[in-house]
């Protein structure tokens, strides 16, 4: 009789060859470097691995050993056919320990690698260029086909556009910039760039640098975020954008330059701008909006007349008048009030959400953008994360009767209001008011973070009742969040 054999564990390498290259992905590649000497195996997981790397963030210690080993390692995945998914490069040129061209060279030369194989869907780039004066990306990476979604963040580097747009059919449909200053005299070649991408679908531009003016002319663009743009920039212009459904826009324009935005995209359903308000404003085609949100200040030094700023402000409503969805932020509201735009009809407006970011006549604007609105459903009400209701009220309280003098129309259709408490005693006479007066409020939320003693409220509350009216109220004091709900009786 054969002695029993003892039963070997399995090792990492015995796994199957999915999960190994699941488990790599969160190696870096020091790490992949000592595996690859484990055994004969384990070296093959990791030249197979789809998803690729390359990072000396972590670990700036090497030297010319490790820069020969990923030579090596990217020379053995073209060897042996790798088809590589994913690629990304981060990397920091700061400190280096070899010349900083060569290291330059190097790391373009594995992206090229990685790029020319013709498999690589998704491809992201973050660099560290100090000392460097600019970051020229490879033609190849705007050239190949198989590449969809491209990530690219210099970190306030020069990056240079190809002399002449590449016209060819690429496949790219993702592309994001990132802390990226665009070379000079070139705003021309970036919309050419773009627009040469027949099958582009997102763009997202983030905190781009170096250009007075931006135009997209992309028809294939669906969604499209330009956020914290250079206050340098002065004109964007959004043409012919027929396929665009969302639009993100956060700008803060120098007050001094002469400023214009102009958007043409007949099937945009979500619109936000935040920033500065621009001297020419225009929205052609008059979408049909779902949503809209509006967080825009006035220049702090006035330009022009009153009557051009109250016609931008004009301009501005028309474009998100027929949202369901409408978000203004408090600031805004006050503006419109100020320069006589309201009220202003609102009938398309189902939920309406105000956000109100500092004390200071907060009803008046309120109840007259109210007044404007005739088919309400849902009314939110909220206070800026930054600021608290701690300070005291700078209006005279507007009691019950005031709400009650102002005839709302979408009274009739309420269902649902959300309220935090910004100025508690005008605040609860509004609510007083839409307990008593909205005939179909199914739910009254109400926010505190001051001291405020429920018990109180829901007594008083129970004056204006329903029976069929829900109340909640919740309290976030010393970071512990209470929640109590009673239905009225």
């Amino acid at each position: 009789m054969k002695p029993p054999t003892k039963k070997q564990n399995s090792g990492f390498s015995d796994l199957p060859d999915g999960a190994v290259h699941n488990v790599l992905d969160f190696l870096g590649m020091r790490d992949i470097a000592r595996l690859c000497v484990v055994s004969k195996r384990c070296r093959e997981l990791c030249i197979s691995n789809p998803n690729l790397c390359l990072s000396n963030i972590e670990d700036k210690s090497g030297g010319p050993h490790f820069y020969s080993f990923v030579d090596r390692f990217m020379a053995l995945r073209c060897l042996h056919g790798v088809m590589t998914d994913r690629f990304a490069i981060r990397w920091s040129f700061e400190g280096s320990v070899v010349d900083q061209d060569e290291e330059y060279y190097r790391v373009e030369t594995w992206l090229q690698h990685a790029v020319n194989q013709g498999s690589v869907a998704g491809v992201r780039l973050k660099f560290f260029l100090l000392g460097r004066q600019h970051f020229s990306l490879p033609l190849c990476v705007l050239r190949c086909n198989s590449v969809t979604f491209l990530d690219i963040d210099a970190e306030n580097a020069l990056l240079k556009l190809p002399s002449a747009p590449p016209y060819f059919a690429s496949e790219l449909q993702s592309l994001q910039l990132r802390h990226v200053q665009i070379e000079n005299n070139c705003n021309c070649n970036l919309g050419e760039l773009l627009s040469s991408f027949k099958s582009l679908k997102v763009l997202k531009l983030d905190k781009i640098s170096g250009i007075k003016a931006m135009t997209i002319t992309s028809s294939s663009i669906e969604i499209l975020s330009i956020v914290s743009v250079d206050s340098h920039l002065c004109d964007v212009e959004i043409q012919q954008l027929h396929k665009l459904y969302e639009l993100n826009l956060v700008w803060f324009p120098k007050s001094s330059s002469s400023t214009s935005l102009k958007i043409s995209a007949p099937n945009l359903q979500t619109f936000q701008w935040s920033g500065i308000t621009v001297d020419d404003y225009c929205m052609r085609d008059s979408p049909d909006l779902l949503q809209a949100l509006i967080g825009l200040h006035l220049p702090a030094q006035s330009k022009g007349n009153p009557d051009s700023t109250k016609n931008n402000l004009v301009k501005i409503l028309h474009s998100v008048q027929k949202a369901r969805h409408l978000k203004l932020y408090g600031c805004f509201v006050e503006a419109l009030l100020k320069h006589g735009c309201l009220p202003f009809s609102f009938d398309n407006v189902e939920h309406l959400t105000v956000i109100r970011s500092s004390l200071g006549d907060q009803v008046l604007p309120l109840s007259s953008l109210l007044r404007g609105t005739t088919n309400l459903k849902l009314l939110s009400l909220h206070v800026c994360a930054s600021v608290t209701n701690s300070m005291p009220s700078s209006e005279l309280p507007f009691k019950m009767e005031y709400w009650q003098s102002q005839n709302f129309m979408f009274t009739h259709q309420l269902k649902k209001v959300v309220v935090h408490l910004f100025d508690k005693e005008n605040e609860i006479e509004l609510i007083k008011y839409l307990l008593t007066n909205a005939q179909e409020l199914e739910l009254m939320t109400i926010l505190y973070s001051s001291p405020l003693s429920s018990s109180d409220v829901i007594i008083e509350l129970k004056k204006f009742k329903k029976p069929s009216t829900k109340l909640i109220l919740y309290s976030s004091l010393d970071n512990h969040r209470h929640h109590q709900s009673l239905r009225l009786m």
